[in-house]
């Protein structure tokens, strides 16, 4: 199995964000379908786990830029057969790299699934304040500085 984790440039690769997101958020967890692709979803940069063998997407994440100093990470997935493997943390260090280019980028932000928060604390996001419910799930507010070592 070969993943590779690609910036999406295309409508195809943006498809196949898309439908990594509907199997994990809307098949497997139950969050309406209708609130996956929001206003901001146009504005936001992509990408993209590829399993090559297969010829299927296996996930995805998005990041906006929040403020000219934070950018921040969001629907962040991976199917469920693959988790565990690295892929997650892959998307993560690809968004990072990209943040990494802008000198005035400082830190990146994410609302965690409370269940998922061990997953970012192991990459070094931070928790900041109290659980609170964002589409009637527990989440938890992170952040990383990316003034320090990669």
């Amino acid at each position: 199995m070969t993943i590779t984790v690609r910036f999406v440039t295309s409508p195809e690769d943006l498809a196949l964000c898309h439908e990594v997101r509907q199997i994990v958020f809307t098949d497997e967890q139950g969050y309406p379908a209708d609130i996956d692709i929001d206003e901001i979803d146009s504005e936001c940069l992509h990408w993209l786990a590829y399993d090559e063998a297969a010829k299927k997407p296996v996930g995805t994440c998005r990041l906006y830029q929040k403020t000219p100093q934070i950018g921040k990470v969001g629907r962040v997935a991976v199917v469920n057969s693959l988790r565990g493997r690295g892929i997650g943390r892959d998307l993560m260090v690809a968004v990072e790299a990209k943040m990494r280019e802008d000198p005035a980028v400082e830190k990146i932000a994410l609302s965690s699934q409370e269940p998922r928060q061990g997953f970012y604390l192991k990459l070094g996001y931070v928790a900041e304040g109290d659980v609170y419910l964002e589409d009637g799930q527990p989440h938890v507010y992170m952040e990383k500085s990316l003034k320090t070592a990669p």
